[in-house]
Parts: structure tokens; sequence; C-alpha cells
């Protein structure tokens, strides 16, 4: 007996809960939203979010494309520092353009073939990072870096306790903002040092 009474007092139980959750609520307080002609009060944005409408505008000036820039480090406007001991970045600049173009290595180079990266993270035995820095054609400013291609590099002969002046020689490199980006800058040409 004392089964029966408690199961139908369970029961009774769970039944009035379920009721009391279930009742109707009086929404006439609620925020609703309504065009700024209908509103109160507040900013009255489009409450129908099926049809959008645009309350700004985008600037689109990129420049970006895919550019060439050959003969890099050749000519009177490409300047390059002298070489320094213990030297792990070879650095040409443009004076004419502001672009500079920067091949660096894990250790300073020395004469044979090194494999372009994509990060400077990824910098090891026999691998380069190039990043090019405000290429022409591009926006100004922008940053590019290697993904792939190789750089040959070579030292003067001379004699101690001189150092070697540094030339490093690429053909159509292929740079771009991020790995894997749309537009891409391909640079052909060296740096150095001397």
């Amino acid at each position: 007996m004392k089964k029966i009474i408690l199961s139908a007092l369970s029961v009774i139980f769970i039944a009035s809960i379920i009721f009391i959750s279930c009742k109707p609520k009086n929404d006439n307080d609620a925020i609703t939203p309504t065009y700024k002609d209908e509103a109160s009060s507040g900013t009255g944005n489009n409450p129908n979010i099926t049809n959008v409408t645009t309350t700004g505008t985008i600037a689109t000036t990129s420049t970006q494309q895919n550019s060439i820039m050959s003969g890099v480090g050749a000519g009177a406007a490409w300047q390059s520092s002298g070489c320094q001991a213990g030297q792990t970045c070879l650095v040409n600049t443009n004076s004419s353009t502001g672009t500079t173009i920067e091949v660096c290595f894990q250790s300073p180079p020395v004469a044979g073939v090194y494999t372009f990266v994509n990060s400077s993270g990824l910098l090891g035995p026999n691998k380069a990072f190039m990043t090019v820095t405000n290429p022409t054609s591009q926006d100004a400013g922008s940053v590019w870096y290697s993904s792939a291609g190789s750089i040959t590099i070579s030292l003067s002969t001379v004699t101690p306790p001189a150092l070697p002046s540094i030339t490093g020689v690429f053909s159509n490199i292929a740079c771009y903002k991020t790995p894997g980006s749309f537009y891409s800058v391909t640079v052909s040409g060296q740096v150095g040092c001397l």
C-alpha cells in the first residue's frame, strides 16, 4: 500500500512540475525588433533578418596583384651594406622605390645552394628565407615571404683577415603575404654584401 501511495504522489509531483513549467508566459514587456519610425526608443535597426540593410562602406583600395620584380640588386639604385663577421642576412635596398630584399640563413652562408622556406622558423642547414618589403606594384609597406625555390651563394677570394664579399643569385622566387595566399610577387636577381 505504501508503494502505491508513494508512486501516486511521485506521479502527481512530476505532473505538477511539468504543468507549472509549461504555463504560457506573458511577453507583453519583451524587447522586440521594430523599424525606426515605429520604435519609441532605441536605434530601430532592421528587424527583418532576411532583408539585410547596409549601414556602412568598405574601402577597396588594395593594389594587390601578381607582379614580377627582375634585376633585383643590379643597378645604381640597389644598395647593400658591407659584410660583417658572423652575418646571417643579406640585405639590398632600392633607394628609388624603397623596396628591400632580405635573405636570411641559420648561420653565416658559405658557397653552395640553399632552398627557400616559407618561415624563418624553418631555417636550418642549406635553407634560406626571403622577405620582400614594399615591392613595386603592391600595397605600400606590404611584406611578402618566400615559399620555394633556391639561391646560389658564392664568396669572393680574399686574404685574411679581410672578409669575402657574398653574392646570392636567385630566379623566379614566388613570394606571398601569407603561405598559400592568392597573389604573388615573383623575384629574380641577386643580394649580397661587399
